[in-house]
Order: structure tokens, then C-alpha cells, then sequence
């Protein structure tokens, strides 16, 4: 997996970070992180975008993903509050 970070300062002292993850082809992770806000992360899979929140359950399933299991998957994608297609 190749990951890439990037900061974007919106104004001085207002900043958030992007941290993009390709999974593989077609499949990316982005994670968006702004001090005071709780993380949020997308899932695209092709054309489609899947958002969800970026907590500790999430993290672990994506920090392990190799070897996690598609239910664990399923059932952090299902908690997502929209999906955009």
C-alpha cells in the first residue's frame, strides 16, 4: 500500500490534514484529520465514494487489513452516514 500526506492551511492557524492510502488499483482511503474535529475518512471504490467516521474500530480494521475479515469490514462501511455514487 502507498500512502501520502498532505496539509492544507485554510487560513493561518487553520489547518487540516489529508492522509490518501491506494489499497490497489481503484480502491483508495483518504482520511481527513482537523485538530478539534473527529476524524472522518472516504473509501473510494471506483466511481463511488463511501464516508465514514475515522475512529479506533476503523483504524484498527485498515491498519490490519490483510488480514481482516470482510464481515469487520462490512460492518464499519455499514455504520457510514451517506454513501455517494
Amino acid at each position: 500500500m502507498n500512502t501520502q500526506m498532505q496539509i492544507f492551511e485554510i487560513e493561518p492557524g487553520y489547518s487540516y490534514i489529508v492522509e490518501r492510502t491506494q489499497i490497489f488499483d481503484g480502491v483508495y482511503l483518504e482520511v481527513f484529520r482537523q485538530p478539534g474535529y473527529e476524524d472522518d475518512a472516504v473509501l473510494y471504490i471506483g466511481d463511488n465514494e463511501i464516508l465514514f467516521k475515522w475512529d479506533d474500530e476503523a483504524r484498527s480494521i485498515f491498519s490490519e487489513l490483510d488480514t481482516a475479515e470482510v464481515v469487520e469490514l462490512l460492518a464499519i462501511l455499514a455504520k457510514s452516514p451517506k454513501l455517494l455514487a
